[in-house]
């Protein structure tokens, strides 16, 4: 893994000519991509370090080794991004892979830029400028982008030389011109586009997305980024937006700031329209992938997502509507998380909840009597493993409260602790005090400035139940065969959560793995009838979980 910060010696290695580096590429190891590119990694950084200077020839083998290795590094991206579940370790190792080779690249490109820019007369490269500077400017944004991933707090250096980067294309007059960035992207972009679709990308790196969101987000965004407007004079109508270029920071909204010649002004009317379009097109059944949202895209969920993607750069006072205020408050919350661990808590509290009647009979004990005229195996075993769980010890942690709001409560953190801790993770929380536990979703990370990390949860306002899921056999019907050892559905028993609102809605949390559209589940919880529901569509999803509507069924 530090292989990728190895310092070599001033010379560019296999990165002579096009020729050597034409054929190093061929060579490197198809089977191992991480390998490949940590290949490419170590000899960028040799590159980097020469002294050769920044002229035309070793131009043209950077760009000719950027082009040749970007379609390894897609594979290093998709790989991270679609693997949500992997290891803190595997997960590290290739966030570094990644990042170190947007680094480096991005870091080669500039350095000729600003050789370029400190002598322009006699420079040999002025052929090249606009697309070196559309390059620079996406490398930048990859690297923003990726640490946006880590909720890391964003060094004003990077937004700077980012800024720079489109002044100095705004003050060369080829900020407009159109250029083929990479071969893969499909149709030219523009230095402005590159600019404003990193700017529009800056209000998700707050925390409230997961990686894979960002992603498809900063895809729509490259599909869109023609309809980006950006200009140096403020017009009421149009601009909502703005980015001061002499400031280390992305864009901000517009709140009657004084007329200064570093601010530029950017328009969403065309995004909003984007938006807007996608949504009208999918109500009508037109596919996501049709409409450039990706293949990653699911609906409904996905409207989800479109929503506060529209709130994000709408006007002010529509996201202002949106928004729930944050108000300080301290205290002691017990936290615990995963879908297993949650329903063991519930089950707990329903089990001390009915007190210390154990001879009661449960309703699940009645319905055996009413049907068989005793009580079922299975029915003890249920009745047996609801105890074993009111013994069992979850492992519970304590978190200090920062604020609340309408919508959820704030909690601050440190840094190394509760490695668990992402977006879309489902949780449960309580204060000291108090015996219940409220089911909420983690949807916002940010870094304090003290070094700790701030975590959003959003609370979900039904009530929670523990149940039990067993996958329904079309052909069962009343058998004198109570217990049946021998079939499999017997085995596949999985826990999950019904939530109730105050209306009587009914929804269920379940394992992501458990959950396919119209499969059928007996649904069996204590105090309550067993029913046969049939799962609809997904409301909400995270790690490892679904929350799905359903129906209840007739057997």
């Amino acid at each position: 893994m530090l292989g990728f910060f190895k310092k070599k010696s001033p010379e560019d290695g296999v990165l002579t000519n096009l020729k050597t580096v034409s054929r190093w590429v061929q060579e490197l190891p198809a089977g191992d991509i991480y390998s490949a590119q940590e290949k490419v990694v170590q000899n960028l950084i040799q590159f980097n370090h020469s002294d050769k200077g920044y002229n035309k020839d070793r131009l043209q083998v950077l760009m000719h080794l950027d082009e040749e290795t970007r379609d390894m590094q897609a594979s290093l991206c998709l790989q991270y991004l679609r693997n949500a579940r992997m290891s803190k370790s595997i997960e590290s190792r290739l966030w570094i892979a990644i990042h170190a080779f947007y680094w480096e690249i991005t870091r080669s490109y500039h350095s000729f830029l600003m050789d370029f820019v400190a002598n322009p007369g006699g420079s040999k490269i002025q052929s090249h400028i606009p697309l070196i500077t559309a390059r620079a400017i996406r490398g930048f944004a990859d690297i923003i982008k990726w640490r946006y991933f880590r909720y890391e707090k964003m060094d004003e250096k990077l937004w700077l030389r980012l800024h720079n980067l489109y002044r100095i294309a705004e003050f060369d007059n080829f900020g407009n011109t159109p250029v083929t960035v990479y071969r893969a992207d499909g149709r030219q972009h523009t230095p402005a586009e590159e600019y404003c679709q990193a700017m529009l990308l800056s209000p998700f790196g707050s925390g409230n997305l997961v990686p894979r969101e960002i992603e498809m987000v900063d895809h729509w965004l490259d599909q869109w980024s023609s309809d980006i407007k950006i200009d140096t004079i403020y017009d009421p109508e149009r601009h909502a937006f703005y980015v001061d270029t002499s400031k280390g920071v992305g864009i901000k909204r517009y709140r009657n700031q004084a007329p200064e010649p570093t601010l530029r002004y950017i328009s969403t009317l065309g995004l909003l329209a984007r938006i807007e379009n996608a949504r009208e097109s999918l109500k009508n059944g037109a596919t996501p992938a049709s409409l450039g949202l990706t293949e990653d895209f699911r609906l409904p969920e996905g409207y989800n997502l479109l929503n506060q993607v529209e709130a994000e750069w709408s006007t002010l006072n529509q996201r202002d509507r949106r928004r729930s205020p944050r108000m300080p408050r301290s205290g002691r919350w017990r936290v615990i998380n995963g879908l297993a661990t949650i329903c063991a808590e519930l089950s707990k509290a329903t089990h001390k909840g009915r007190g210390a009647g154990q001879d009661q009979l449960t309703p699940e004990e009645i319905l055996d009597i009413k049907l068989y005229g005793f009580v079922t195996e299975r029915t003890k075993e249920q009745r047996k493993e609801l105890a074993r769980v009111s013994n069992v010890q979850t492992k519970q942690e304590l978190w200090e409260q920062s604020d609340t709001s309408d919508s959820g409560v704030g909690f601050q953190i440190g840094q190394l602790d509760s490695e668990w801790v992402k977006v879309g993770k489902l949780v449960a929380v309580a204060p000291v005090e108090d015996e219940g536990w409220s089911i909420g979703v983690i949807s916002r990370l940010a870094r304090h400035e003290t070094g700790g990390r701030l975590v959003g949860i959003r609370l979900l306002k039904s009530a929670a139940y523990p149940i039990e899921l067993t996958p329904h056999s079309a052909d069962t019907g009343l058998s004198y065969i109570v217990d049946e050892p021998d079939n499999p559905d017997n085995d596949q028993q999985s826990q999950a959560i019904l939530l109730r609102d105050d209306d009587d809605t009914e929804q269920v949390i379940v394992d992501g793995a458990r959950y396919s559209r119209d499969r059928k589940y007996v649904l069996r919880a204590p105090q309550m009838d067993r029913r046969t529901i049939r799962l609809e569509s997904v409301e909400e999803s995270g790690e490892a979980w679904i929350r799905a509507k359903f129906s209840v069924v007739e057997v």
